[in-house]
């Protein structure tokens, strides 16, 4: 709720996609592009190799492709491999998926997540304008002239997150694939946390389709009964943008040059 009031509904959206996929933030989560969002890819994949592969694995299952994390090297923007070239497909669940059909929906960037301006989030304070605010609170901001959108209500601090790095949120997906009901296979929580399995264990592992929809149940069914179904409040979608808008579909891909 805090990061809705704090950054609207992409706020809402990026709180949840860390902790229902366990994706590194900032790296990942700010060099996440529209291409590689479940709405768009595998469709969108452009290795043709990888994406007849994976067009069929796929096709019932919607899936992120964590192909890049950005940052800043020599005062330019540039995208590089994740952390250990963890390259990796992470399977969601449907009202994640859901929630970032709405999320691109509502914005023309090739970024999935942008600022509170619509800019990069590379460009911003992250945690002084977004993650502090959204943690510790916050006081009530009155309108300012000219700039309505400067109000903001009071924000109440998350007691059970004080002090901690919104990388928690990446630790408790861990954990929540540890859970003893989660029946989920160690080298699929591995794979999807962007870690290899030591020894003769990671050799002769894979993770399967079977794993992968195990996976997709059991996260859809904790947000359908530990949010939906404990009344929690949720997020209303936002606004869409006309569908010929500049009569042209918004771009997939950032064009920033990759680091290699």
């Amino acid at each position: 709720m805090n990061a809705h009031t704090v950054w609207g509904y992409t706020g809402w959206a990026y709180i949840w996609t860390i902790a229902f996929t366990g994706m590194r933030p900032p790296g990942e989560m700010f060099g996440l592009q529209r291409g590689f969002s479940s709405p768009n890819w595998p469709q969108s994949e452009p290795d043709r190799a990888l994406r007849e592969e994976v067009l069929q694995r796929y096709e019932k299952m919607p899936a992120i492709r964590v192909r890049y994390q950005t940052y800043t090297d020599d005062r330019r923007q540039v995208l590089a491999a994740p952390k250990y070239d963890s390259w990796r497909t992470l399977v969601i669940p449907l009202f994640l998926h859901e929630m970032h059909q709405a999320l691109l929906a509502s914005h023309r960037s090739p970024w999935a997540f942008v600022s509170m301006t619509g800019k990069p989030l590379l460009s911003t304070n992250f945690d002084d304008q977004y993650w502090f605010p959204i943690r510790d609170g916050a006081p009530e901001r009155p309108a300012r002239p000219r700039y309505e959108r400067w109000a903001r209500p009071a924000i109440p601090a998350v007691e059970e997150m004080a002090g901690e790095d919104i990388y928690r949120l990446r630790h408790w997906h861990k954990a929540l694939l540890d859970e003893p009901g989660a029946d989920v296979a160690r080298v699929a929580i591995e794979g999807r946390m962007g870690h290899e399995l030591p020894g003769v264990e990671g050799v002769y592992s894979e993770v399967t389709v079977g794993m992968e929809e195990r996976i997709v149940e059991y996260l859809q069914g904790v947000w359908e009964k530990e949010v939906v179904g404990a009344g929690l409040w949720v997020a209303p979608f936002p606004m869409s943008l006309p569908d010929d808008l500049l009569d042209e579909a918004p771009p997939l891909f950032s064009g920033l040059p990759v680091l290699e």
